[in-house]
């Protein structure tokens, strides 16, 4: 029982689909913009716990739906396209927990809008060994 109240805590957390929403403003915004037409305010922080730091950094490319209010602040987001690496996915989707963009304006208001976003990560060999990882 306690496990699936910290999933369903999760979940909502991260705005995995399939949550039950408390209002109307959770609701996927109807404008679709494409990643190009948004710029975030600050850069993200992309940070994967590793067990052991001598592991491989996961390298590939996470999409996630993400829903941009009027302010933009990200509401909730949504794992479209995996990875491939269960650590990569939930990494990105943290990073995007209180991330920023320039609020998007169409006729001189801002509007809350939905984009598909591929963070992709191609690790390094300067990342082995580092604890936490920022690479």
């Amino acid at each position: 029982m306690r496990i699936l109240a910290v999933a369903a805590l999760l979940c909502c957390a991260i705005g995995i689909e399939g949550c039950a929403s408390s209002s109307a403003t959770d609701a996927w915004p109807d404008k679709t913009v494409s990643p190009s037409q948004l710029r975030l305010a600050e850069p993200l922080q992309l940070r994967m716990p590793r067990q052991n730091t001598n592991d491989p950094m996961p390298n590939g490319t996470a999409v996630l739906r993400v829903h941009v209010d009027e302010r933009g602040t990200v509401r909730k987001t949504s794992l479209v396209t995996s990875s491939g690496s269960a650590v990569l996915d939930s990494a990105a989707a943290r990073a995007l927990v209180g991330a920023k963009f320039i609020p998007y304006r169409e006729a001189g208001a801002t509007i809350p809008v939905t984009t598909l976003l591929p963070i992709n990560v191609k690790a390094s060999a300067q990342c082995r060994g580092l604890s936490p990882l920022d690479c």
